[in-house]
């Protein structure tokens, strides 16, 4: 059977990327950027900075602000604790510091962060899976997916959480039905799919950990790359299934220009 365009131009694409792989920011100290203190948390250093540092100190994204008992980051507008640091394993962990915790209905304020032109990522969530919440004109029933969310529905509009895996995908999202909110699980267990909203709350107030910057190299689209075309030689799949797991497994790395491009110029055929 021939290989499919799409296919062909994944393979160019592998034999081109011959770099090394990605990048975590870590621990670098500078003569002029020293370690500093912030609330309880000692011993800081890059990718974190302060205000009044020099430039080129830390990241601008990961600037702290210190009181004597609490350290706080503003991420898209909105204000988080952070209550750890763990360079052993780059990342650091954060709250909601405007959730109230006397508020029994809250919504999550994370705003996704998106690649930059230079392939880096800075402030990605430790685990992969989310909990979406979406909006809907009609009342959405038998789908084992859609979590209620009484206290925030009204008559004429209905709210639900998403926990499953699948489950917060376009493709699955009900017509009547728009996104209104996200914030990324601190949990990574299949036992907790479909979670309810009390479930998600607790979470929220719990918080979740985010990575130091990631710069992807084309190592790392190499790998992507190999993953995806390790499948279609393992099993057979339908044109139409080739589109989805490419698009998928793309951008869930950032890399949506690879799709356009594959797309338009390299279109599956049966």
């Amino acid at each position: 059977m021939a290989m499919p365009a799409a296919l062909r131009a994944l393979s160019v694409l592998y034999v081109l990327a011959v770099l090394a792989g990605n990048q975590v920011e870590g621990r670098h100290h500078q003569p002029d950027c020293p370690s500093f203190s912030c609330g309880l948390l000692g011993n800081i250093s890059s990718p974190f900075r302060r205000a009044s540092d020099p430039p080129g100190c830390g990241y601008r994204s990961y600037e702290l602000v210190c009181s004597d008992t609490k350290a706080t980051i503003c991420i898209g507008g909105a204000t988080y604790y952070v209550s750890g640091i763990n360079y052993s394993n780059f990342s650091f962990w954060f709250v909601d510091a405007d959730l109230d915790l006397h508020n029994s209905c809250p919504l999550p304020r994370w705003n996704p962060p998106y690649p930059h032109d230079n392939m880096e990522v800075e402030l990605d969530p430790l685990v992969d899976t989310r909990a979406c919440f979406v909006k809907c004109s009609q009342e959405v029933k038998g789908t084992g997916t859609y979590m209620p969310v009484a206290c925030l529905s009204t008559n004429d509009s209905f709210v639900y959480v998403l926990t499953g895996l699948r489950s917060t995908y376009m493709e699955y999202l009900q017509p009547s039905c728009g996104y209104l909110a996200v914030t990324p699980r601190p949990w990574d267990s299949p036992t907790l799919e479909n979670a309810s909203y009390a479930d998600v709350v607790k979470s929220m107030r719990t918080g979740f950990a985010v990575y130091f910057p990631l710069r992807y190299t084309r190592e790392t689209i190499k790998g992507c790359l190999r993953d995806i075309v390790r499948p279609f030689y393992e099993v057979p799949v339908s044109s139409e299934g080739i589109k989805r797991l490419i698009t998928y497994s793309l951008l869930a790395d950032g890399f949506s220009w690879i799709i356009v491009y594959l797309i338009q110029v390299f279109p599956v055929t049966s």
